[in-house]
């Protein structure tokens, strides 16, 4: 018998209704018309009331993989060498994709959609978005500044009685965030704010001392910086 239209927790509320019904005094017989049901599934379910949780949702488990465990196994292992592995132009792996590779490797044709509820629940994999990494990264150079240099600067600034300072620049750009909201359907709405193109370059630093093992912040804007040696040179310049 084809399982009824709806989800499990609608359906549950169907039974629930349909046996309210039944014990408020309407007949077996309108209840399973008016719900659309045999009278027969309207007596299994006032019998049903009586167990505990006899009516509660029972979520469809969907439908089994074609995938025997060792097909499992290895399309993980294809997945975990990256697309490009497999001859696409970058490492992104979408459930249309993985879909293409598993009819390629195993002859065996699913939809995207139960690829994306196959690599959630059979494998444990989720939709991630990936940490950018920078090409021109020298990982040998940052190693050897790591293991070599930087232990060097630790212990010459021992011997100063001196702090390391960590220095860095950002900019901040003043054009205002828009936030996402609901609305009608072809009626986007229309939120004011500054349209301003301005930028405020910051420089922040994190200093640690030899002797307390401490970590202090500091941080200043460098237009601050900007002003005030320009009220400086204007001082002087008026004496």
């Amino acid at each position: 018998m084809a399982r009824p239209y709806g989800s499990a927790s609608a359906l549950e509320q169907r039974r629930r209704q349909a046996v309210k019904a039944v014990h408020a005094g309407d007949k077996v017989k309108d209840v399973a018309r008016i719900t659309g049901v045999h009278a027969r599934t309207v007596f299994r379910w006032l019998e049903l009331a009586h167990k505990p949780e006899g009516l509660a949702a029972k979520p469809h488990p969907g439908p089994s993989t074609r995938l025997n465990p060792a097909q499992q196994r290895q399309l993980e292992g294809m997945l975990l060498q990256g697309p490009k592995a497999h001859g696409w132009s970058n490492d992104l792996w979408t459930t249309r994709r993985v879909a293409d590779l598993i009819r390629r490797q195993f002859g065996v044709s699913l939809h995207h959609d139960h690829v994306g509820r196959f690599l959630h629940k059979v494998l444990r994999w989720s939709p991630q978005k990936p940490r950018k990494k920078a090409r021109e990264r020298d990982e040998a150079a940052i190693a050897h500044w790591q293991g070599v240099i930087f232990p060097e600067i630790v212990q010459a600034a021992g011997e100063r009685d001196a702090h390391v300072v960590f220095l860095d620049e950002s900019g901040f750009m003043l054009t205002p965030t828009v936030r996402r909201t609901w609305a009608p359907t072809a009626q986007t709405p229309v939120h004011e704010c500054f349209d301003r193109r301005d930028r405020i370059s910051a420089i922040s630093a994190i200093t640690v001392s030899p002797q307390r093992s401490r970590l202090n912040f500091s941080k200043r804007p460098t237009w601050c910086s900007f002003l005030e040696s320009s009220r400086v040179s204007l001082a002087a310049r008026s004496r």
